[in-house]
């Protein structure tokens, strides 16, 4: 029986209402836990991802290092393991931190990656290239390069197989085409008939790397063709950032042959040299390239009327300092040249004058030159590849110098595994190294597996 004054059911109500009460508050301090949890691991995620970005960007200060110091002929950038892979940066308590710099190997590699730069020199520049050009690569059809040209140019008329901007304007989506220089090669796929398999090849993932996962995430790529070697595409011979500075090794501005009022430089010249020149800008003969002086002669007349011919007295020994020493324009920049020293042989056949043969032992022969060698194209003459003739053919076209560099860097930390790639052009052009083109590539997942780099990092 209920004590005197105690309703039953009011008990109830306030037992009922405590319970409630609990259950309120538990929640309160459940969410707030979860809140709590969920900003530590937002903040842990955060730190990571900096920490990851803060190791890429040294990998990139240590190639701009490296870039600005090299020498003229030298390439101790295109594969320095111990200067670029897992190179460690530091310990923040929780993770060691690194980066790891690193490009495509190259068709005559028997590896996949080397750890190092990309010559940009070595590659054709679509902003200067030619029909004739363009057609040499790869895949590359006329349809392609006569509609990449359109894109470009600044007329409004088709090429045979070309398209201007009234068949963009007819797409579903239309937009206005370049009308000028590409600034990234990407643009490449705004142009009609370049696709991504056609840019990239299997290398979906833009790593390189033939991992097996190159075209899970893009069904507009081909799959893997499975016969053990990753088709990298076209991108490995195309480029839209190259161009040399027209100075001799030394950094000075290279005298011109036909300027009577440019000084010849304070060099010991061969005598015969001064002479040829002086005669050639005294009786205003042009000299297209200072290349044409190799093993050159004109007829011109002596004080008494006496046609007399002369010799140039350019041959092996002088073809160096001549090519370092001269130029035949005013041009401050150089743009489009191709570096015999790095260009794959797909690369150096692009060139009027060489076909797939003279590309392949071109290769074949640069291989083992010293840097002082390679300092200028002359070694093409004086390693007796081509003759005079064809040197001077091939010479407008080359250079032997690199000014501009790609490569991609993975900054990341043992043993979480948080990572971030980028891409990156850097130019040395103004005699200083910066950053020309910076591009994420994190989303496209790990270049590479981070176990083996644990390996005695004591991670």
């Amino acid at each position: 029986m209920p004590a005197p004054g105690k309703n039953p059911h009011t008990r109830g109500f306030a037992l009922v209402a405590v319970l409630v009460i609990i259950m309120l508050l538990s929640m309160v301090v459940l969410s707030l836990m979860f809140r709590l949890k969920a900003e530590s691991t937002a903040s842990s995620a955060g730190a990571g991802a900096e920490q990851a970005w803060a190791a890429a960007m040294s990998g990139i200060r240590e190639a701009l290092r490296v870039a600005k110091e090299s020498k003229p002929g030298a390439l101790d950038w295109q594969d320095a393991p111990s200067t670029f892979r897992d190179r460690f940066v530091l310990d923040d308590g929780a993770d060691r931190w690194y980066f790891t710099v690193y490009s495509a190997a190259g068709p005559d590699s028997l590896q996949e990656i080397r750890y190092g730069l990309a010559d940009e020199a070595g590659k054709l520049n679509l902003n200067t290239a030619t029909e004739t050009n363009l057609v040499r690569l790869p895949r590359m059809t006329v349809s392609l390069a006569q509609t990449l040209l359109d894109f470009l140019d600044a007329d409004d008329t088709p090429r045979a197989e070309g398209a201007e901007q009234e068949y963009y304007d007819t797409l579903p989506n239309p937009y206005t085409i370049r009308k000028g220089p590409l600034a990234t090669l990407d643009e490449l796929l705004l142009v009609r008939g370049f696709t991504p398999a056609l840019l990239d090849g299997e290398d979906a993932n833009r790593n390189f790397i033939l991992d097996g996962n190159e075209n899970d995430s893009d069904q507009s790529f081909p799959p893997d063709n499975s016969d053990g070697k990753l088709d990298l595409g076209l991108r490995p011979y195309l480029t839209v950032a190259a161009a040399d500075l027209n100075e001799d090794k030394d950094g000075l501005p290279r005298t011109d042959l036909n300027d009577p009022d440019d000084p010849l430089p304070k060099l010991d010249l061969p005598e015969a040299l001064v002479k040829y020149i002086e005669v050639a800008r005294t009786n205003k003969i042009e000299i297209a390239e200072p290349s044409d002086l190799l093993e050159a002669k004109t007829k011109v007349k002596d004080a008494s009327g006496r046609e007399v011919e002369m010799q140039s007295g350019v041959g092996k020994a002088e073809l160096p300092l001549v090519l370092d020493r001269f130029t035949t324009t005013t041009d401050e920049l150089l743009v489009g040249l191709i570096n015999v020293n790095t260009a794959p042989a797909p690369v150096l056949a692009t060139v009027p004058g060489i076909d797939e043969a003279l590309a392949e032992s071109i290769v074949s022969a640069r291989r083992g030159l010293s840097a002082e060698k390679r300092q200028t194209t002359a070694w093409l003459f004086t390693e007796d590849v081509v003759s005079a003739e064809v040197f001077k053919q091939l010479a407008p076209y080359l250079t032997a110098r690199s000014r501009q560099f790609s490569f991609h860097v993975v900054g990341y930390g043992l043993p979480s595994g948080r990572f971030r790639v980028f891409e990156v052009i850097i130019d040395t052009v103004r005699g200083h190294s910066e950053i020309s083109y910076l591009r994420e590539l994190t989303r496209l997942g790990l270049p590479f597996r981070l176990e083996a780099a644990m390996e005695g990092k004591g991670g």
